[in-house]
């Protein structure tokens, strides 16, 4: 399974950022483990990024096909409604599923999350696409808290980082997005959830520009999407975070100097 979070970061101008964090284990049954798993994925030119658990095949294949076609322009257009947008992409998804092997399928969810407008105006909409076995797929709208917090956890995880973050958020960093990342990778240092581990994987939205992509640094090592990275001379091309939320430094793999450092609440 997986253990998916979503979550905004609301600043005191109102939301100023969406976030997807997911593990990168993928099991078998008879007990095939893999954590090398991608579960995100970022558009390269919209403002809208996916996660996913449940089924890991299917998935895998037609979030990657739906991302190129959105960055293609094959799908819908930049001032379309949020709803055209998700009727798109819930269509397209059941086409495929319709000619999928049923032998093969599996049930899953998708969390997607669009931005609407961009600086002050921007609008984070957050949906959660529920595909089962049999029967139409229910499109849940998940509505934006009024702090900074969590706004969807699915999968096998669920109850693990439900009870990290209530640690995090009662300290004295609660209500923010490191307290909230941080919850995350301590649920999955913790081992409480057998289904979920590997490195953690990182996607957002900011106000503006397209959406990010980030690297982690895990276990004093290099991860994207799952893998692991080796040293390159264009490391800087990405923006690094360890687990306690601290824009790192990707050579030296701590800390950058220039970075603001956020410490572990005392009693975590």
């Amino acid at each position: 399974m997986t253990s998916l979070l979503a979550w905004v970061g609301i600043d005191s101008r109102g939301p100023a950022s969406a976030y997807f964090a997911s593990d990168s284990r993928i099991t078998w049954p008879g007990g095939g483990v893999w954590d090398y798993g991608r579960k995100l994925f970022a558009c390269r030119r919209y403002p809208q990024i996916f996660g996913y658990c449940g089924d890991v095949l299917f998935p895998v294949q037609t979030i990657g096909q739906i991302i190129e076609m959105i960055d293609a322009d094959l799908i819908a257009n930049q001032g379309d409604s949020i709803e055209t947008w998700v009727d798109r992409v819930v269509s397209l998804i059941g086409v495929a599923l319709k000619n999928y092997p049923s032998t093969a399928k599996q049930a899953f969810d998708l969390l997607y999350c669009v931005r609407d407008g961009e600086s002050l105006l921007a609008k984070f909409h957050f949906l959660q696409l529920t595909f089962k076995l049999v029967g139409a797929p229910v499109i849940t709208r998940i509505p934006v808290p009024a702090q900074s917090g969590p706004v969807a956890i699915l999968g096998s995880g669920t109850s693990a980082i439900k009870a990290q973050n209530q640690r995090w958020s009662t300290s004295d960093v609660g209500g923010t997005s490191r307290a909230v990342f941080s919850a995350f990778c301590d649920s999955l240092k913790s081992g409480d959830d057998l289904w979920s581990g590997g490195p953690p994987q990182l996607v957002g939205i900011w106000r503006e520009s397209s959406p990010k992509t980030f690297g982690m640094i895990w276990n004093n090592r290099r991860y994207f999407y799952g893998t692991e990275v080796p040293k390159t001379e264009k490391l800087d091309n990405l923006r690094w975070y360890n687990e306690l939320f601290e824009i790192c430094d990707p050579f030296t793999l701590t800390r950058k100097e220039s970075a603001q450092p956020q410490p572990r609440p005392r009693g975590l």
